[in-house]
């Protein structure tokens, strides 16, 4: 009998679970597209008959079925700025996306690419593009621009609801920098702005030297620079070719050899080292750095003579150096710049010259900065970098 009991049970409980699962599969899901499309139209109805308090707990009900969406963040705006009781805390650290979101918008509005929609209505918040709502927002926003005075947030909040596109060029103006979003807009900028960037130059300049070495007269260099820029930092590879015979002969001798002192006037050389830069002073188009360096630094003054079996003889010597650099932008991405350098050496190491000094290096340079989604996302910020 306690079994036949609990038997009985059993096939009672699966029956009504049975039943209640067929009622929930049966029953009709309202899907946030719906819920959308709706609330985005009821919302405008409550919104001209001035019914303030309907159209807020509306958009508290919209954004609970759907998450905050952009046109839902849009309407919790112009209903504010309507009331009169906007508060930058409606600015969520989320506006800068809603912003882009709605640039997008006008970009489709003003393309009339609206076909584009049916491939992305998740992130449009499933309120058709350029349609009832996006319409009656453009034409609210207008309006409510009368009532503020150009500089305040709220105005320009309402001119970039009313269909300005210039948002971002606007958010740059001093009157705007206390602002919740200005702040927000600086700070994605300011990380855009330390992301590192691939450098690349090519130098061409002269070797100058002083005090005894001063008789090896004056030589051009040709080189190249690579390495890159993270914020006010520049680390590069730098290699360098001086050369052009000397106007004056001089005597060197060849190590490891019985031969005496040799006259002569060759001189072909090379530089190749670490240069690190920070700059100093930053301005659009000017850049100024303090740099300094370590490398492999001489040249070549006596041929090999095969004929005698004589090596040549380079006076070779480490290069320790400081300088100022300059560099003007032409663009985001290409600069002319001019660096001096004082050069620390000893070329007397090797004991092929018995003289040396402290070069003096001036370098023109023509070179390049690359990030292409650095350079990609300033300009969707229209941030005027480097111009």
């Amino acid at each position: 009998m306690k079994h036949l009991f609990l038997f009985l049970t059993i096939l009672l409980v699966t029956k009504v679970s049975a039943q209640d699962f067929d009622h929930l599969a049966a029953r009709p899901q309202i899907e946030c597209s719906d819920i959308s499309l709706n609330s985005s139209l009821l919302f405008e109805e409550l919104f001209l008959a001035h019914n303030t308090d309907s159209a807020a707990q509306l958009l508290t009900y919209w954004r609970s079925r759907c998450g905050m969406r952009e046109p839902i963040h849009r309407a919790y705006i112009l209903l504010a700025l309507k009331n009169n009781q906007f508060q930058d805390s409606l600015l969520t650290d989320n506006a800068l996306y809603f912003v882009f979101n709605y640039l997008n918008r006008l970009e489709m509005m003003r393309e009339q690419s609206y076909f584009a929609y049916d491939n992305y209505k998740p992130y449009f918040g499933f309120v058709p593009v350029g349609q009832e709502f996006d319409n009656f927002t453009i034409r609210a926003a207008k309006e409510l621009k009368r009532n503020f005075e150009v500089g305040t947030i709220e105005y320009l909040l309402c001119d970039f609801y009313g269909g300005n596109e210039d948002v971002f060029a606007n958010l740059q103006a001093e009157e705007y920098k206390e602002s919740a979003l200005a702040s927000q807009y600086h700070e994605v900028v300011a990380k855009n702005l330390n992301s590192p960037e691939f450098h690349m130059a090519w130098i061409t300049g002269v070797w100058i030297p002083t005090v005894a070495l001063s008789k090896l007269g004056v030589h051009p260099e040709l080189g190249f620079q690579m390495g890159y820029k993270k914020e006010k930092m520049n680390y590069d590879l730098t290699m360098a070719l001086k050369f052009i015979n000397s106007p004056n002969e001089f005597y060197a001798k060849r190590p490891k050899s019985d031969a005496g002192p040799e006259l002569t006037d060759y001189f072909f050389g090379g530089y190749i080292g670490v240069d690190v830069g920070r700059d100093v002073y930053v301005n659009r188009k000017h850049e100024m750095q303090i740099t300094g360096g370590i490398a492999f630094d001489g040249f070549t003054v006596l041929e090999a003579d095969d004929d005698n079996n004589l090596k040549s003889a380079s006076a070779n010597s480490y290069n320790f150096n400081l300088g100022m650099g300059y560099r003007y932008y032409l663009n985001q991405s290409f600069y002319l710049g001019l660096k001096v350098k004082y050069n620390l050496v000893d070329y007397t190491l090797t004991d092929v010259i018995d003289f040396s000094g402290f070069p003096i290096t001036i370098h023109f340079l023509i070179g390049g900065f690359e990030n292409s989604v650095k350079r990609k996302n300033l300009r969707e910020l229209k941030y005027k970098w480097r111009e």
